[in-house]
């Protein structure tokens, strides 16, 4: 089994993406969420789009982040879970990959998660997203190809997320949890796809290690 999880709203508990977007962007960065939703833009084009707006060196936005990000209850246990049943954990986030990387350094955990999110270059004319360092697919975007690129060594797929971007990469996924009362956990539940609805990461430890202690699988409840 492979752990794979968004960032934002779900491994820390605000979203660092709009809190940078309301606080720097230049624009109407919403529009560009709206254009996505309605299936107009793909994911990576609104992200483009809205990390455009973002004129602020690099470490203007990480002092921002530090005084406002912390990590859900329940992160070292999952993390201690992963580590000693050899489950390999990875985040997979639209989000500042410079800014995921930085938090887990507050926590040393660097070396312990893998990263996969667009790579990000603040510039005067706004930050530069590079995507060509993540999974390859026909899939809607990243984060699913991600999941279907596990899943295609044979390997199943634990997904945790919270919004929208996460929708059809938890679709994929082999056991599935959203954040309760998150976006994500009401579009499931308008589309009759099974999730474990989660407050703590040590929710998810402990149906993880249900499942593995009784070699039994399922795709959510």
């Amino acid at each position: 089994m492979e752990i794979v999880s968004d960032f934002d709203g779900t491994i820390v508990g605000i979203d660092l993406v709009e809190y940078l977007l309301n606080r720097y962007a230049g624009g109407d960065w919403r529009r560009f969420d709206d254009l996505y939703e309605k299936g107009e833009i793909s994911l990576e084009e609104c992200l483009r789009q809205q990390y455009g707006m973002i004129r602020e060196p690099r470490q203007k936005l990480l002092d921002a982040v530090d005084d406002v990000a912390a990590f859900r209850d329940g992160l070292d246990e999952l993390i201690d879970f992963s580590r000693k049943k050899r489950v390999s954990f990875t985040i997979a986030s639209a989000g500042l990959d410079f800014v995921i990387i930085h938090l887990l350094r507050r926590k040393n955990l660097e070396n312990q998660i893998t990263v996969l999110a667009p790579k990000s270059k603040p510039t005067l004319h706004g930050i530069v997203l590079d995507f060509s360092y993540l999974p390859r697919g026909n899939s809607l975007n990243f984060k699913c190809n991600v999941v279907r690129s596990v899943k295609a060594k044979g390997t199943r797929v634990a997904y945790i997320g919270d919004g929208l971007s996460d929708f059809d990469a938890i679709k994929e996924a082999d056991v599935r949890f959203t954040i309760k009362g998150s976006r994500l956990a009401e579009q499931c539940r308008k589309d009759g796809i099974v999730c474990h609805q989660v407050v703590s990461l040590q929710e998810v430890t402990g149906h993880l290690s249900d499942r593995r202690a009784h070699s039994r699988g399922d795709t959510g409840a």
